[in-house]
């Protein structure tokens, strides 16, 4: 095999080359924001509620509040989802127009859970 030039010393064998050192420390991986964030929690209503209406979402945990809600998003005309990463329980209910309260108890989602609910307003 020959050699390009730049390559051979000056009697024809191969140049000896310094190679970098490999005494740096080794790299340190951190783990993110959303690797420790938890599992996916997702809430599927099951309602059609006509024309021009929404459903939101009130609650606790996952970045939701009791004050104002998050609208769900509609899949079909009658099926309604929210999904986010939780780590721990999510507390909620369902509000139509985020101004009527569906009825009955707070509902509790796990991380991890696909909860199907069919909720009624009065």
């Amino acid at each position: 095999m020959k050699l390009p030039k730049s390559l051979k010393n000056g009697n024809g064998s191969r140049k000896k080359t310094a190679t970098a050192s490999t005494s740096e420390k080794p790299m340190k991986l951190e783990t993110t924001a959303t690797e420790r964030s938890g599992q996916p929690v997702t809430i599927e209503a099951k309602i059609d509620v006509g024309f021009g209406n929404a459903l939101y979402l009130r609650g606790e945990g996952t970045g939701l509040s009791w004050n104002q809600g998050i609208p769900l998003t509609c899949v079909d005309n009658r099926t309604w989802k929210w999904s986010a990463e939780a780590s721990d329980k999510v507390k909620f209910k369902l509000l139509l127009n985020d101004t009527v309260w569906a009825t009955g108890e707070d509902l509790i989602a796990a991380p991890g859970q696909r909860l199907e609910v069919s909720p009624t307003f009065s």
